[in-house]
């Protein structure tokens, strides 16, 4: 679009600064050319105006953990991973779309069949496709014994070497690995890879200038993660105190996904749903001590669509601020993602990614879940059918 200025009762940008009264975003193309209060901008000559007196202004969400073509609300979604090439796409063109819809203007994908998330991230970049942006692992790597249903299997160094090579080649912008079960079974958290496996990972991404994130809920394999380099922790659902300081004092980030022990919507199409409620309170308090607990973290919605903010209103009743919640979401995801330069935060110069939602969220975080407009690498949308809609 040519110059927009959009204005707002309330406009966060992303930083964590205190939230600006009657504020304004003046835009042109996919650029922001300036933010600050509403009477300090404009009126500019040939921009459009819009005004949501009601509302507030964010940058747009950044989802840190997703997967295109599952959707884990869906009653028969296990089933769905043996789905075709195309009924999966079928399935990730539908679900970027409530990504966007629901404020979500960037979207990492750890993991998908075929380098299908690859194909996906070219479509959109074309404007083939309408969804967030998106950074993509293509295959995600576990070993033979391990978990993960979308993953493909890489045993010993060499091989997990090829396995980032592989997706080096394919176009993958992340490398993800898995290291752990997502459920605690007994007291001792086993490791599925090694300490050299891992680091054979992490040494092959870092030389090609990829980060990588690891699905690991604790024990020694986020210990030897720590210590060889991993980009981010995955989930990190049964931390124990010591794995906590150890990630808090690390350059490692967390990406909390509180939704696979908190959202019930999601437990009751659970194969295992019974095993996670038994563990529900113990994931909620290692999460709340992680939050506490210095952890620098990010969040994701592990293929929930369109419910990001639902995580944020997790993040809340786990003893994140409202604030903590929303920075999660934008400049941490920005800064994990190593997007902060371009997005994450409303500021002069950055593409123009945010979202006006209907009230404040620094007063009740759910009102993330009322978005009124969305606009993504500079292109406007209204999100009027949804006004008022609520995540159960």
């Amino acid at each position: 679009m040519g110059k927009a200025l959009i204005r707002a009762g309330m406009l966060i940008d992303g930083s964590g600064k205190t939230a600006v009264e009657n504020g304004a975003v003046l835009i042109e193309a996919d650029r922001i050319l300036a933010v600050g209060r509403s009477g300090e901008i404009g009126p500019v000559s040939g921009a459009k105006e819009v005004n949501y007196a009601d509302g507030t202004i964010l940058p747009g969400l950044i989802d840190c953990h997703n997967h295109l073509s599952m959707n884990l609300t869906q009653e028969d979604w296990l089933s769905r991973v043996n789905d075709s090439d195309a009924e999966k796409t079928i399935a990730a063109v539908i679900n970027m779309a409530a990504d966007l819809e629901s404020g979500v203007t960037t979207a990492r994908c750890l993991g998908e069949k075929n380098f299908l998330d690859i194909a996906c991230k070219k479509a959109t970049q074309s404007g083939l496709l309408s969804g967030p942006r998106l950074l993509v692992a293509g295959k995600s790597i576990r070993s033979t014994h391990g978990h993960g249903i979308l993953a493909y299997v890489f045993d010993g160094p060499d091989q997990v070497r090829r396995g980032v090579r592989e997706n080096v080649k394919a176009g993958a912008d992340v490398i993800k690995i898995l290291t752990t079960a997502t459920v605690r079974g007994s007291d001792e958290i086993h490791s599925d890879y090694t300490r050299e496996e891992i680091f054979a990972a992490v040494e092959e991404a870092h030389r090609a200038g990829l980060r990588v994130a690891a699905h690991c809920i604790g024990g020694v394999a986020l210990q030897w993660c720590v210590e060889v380099g991993v980009d981010s922790i995955e989930h990190g659902y049964f931390m124990s105190e010591d794995e906590i300081e150890l990630l808090a004092k690390s350059e490692s980030w967390l990406v909390l996904t509180p939704s696979a022990f908190l959202m019930e919507e999601r437990l009751k199409v659970t194969p295992s749903a019974e095993t996670f409620r038994k563990k529900r309170d113990q994931a909620a308090q290692c999460m709340a001590a992680a939050i506490k607990g210095g952890v620098r973290f990010a969040v994701g919605s592990d293929a929930i669509h369109g419910c990001l903010a639902k995580e944020m209103e997790f993040l809340v009743s786990l003893g994140a601020s409202e604030m903590q919640a929303i920075v999660a979401a934008t400049y941490n995801g920005a800064a994990l993602c190593g997007l902060d330069k371009s997005v994450g935060t409303l500021e002069s110069g950055k593409i123009a990614d945010m979202i006006v939602v209907q009230g404040n969220p620094l007063d009740d975080i759910r009102a993330l879940q009322r978005v009124i407009a969305v606009v993504c690498r500079g292109r406007f949308t209204e999100i009027r059918s949804t006004r008022d809609k609520m995540i159960p």
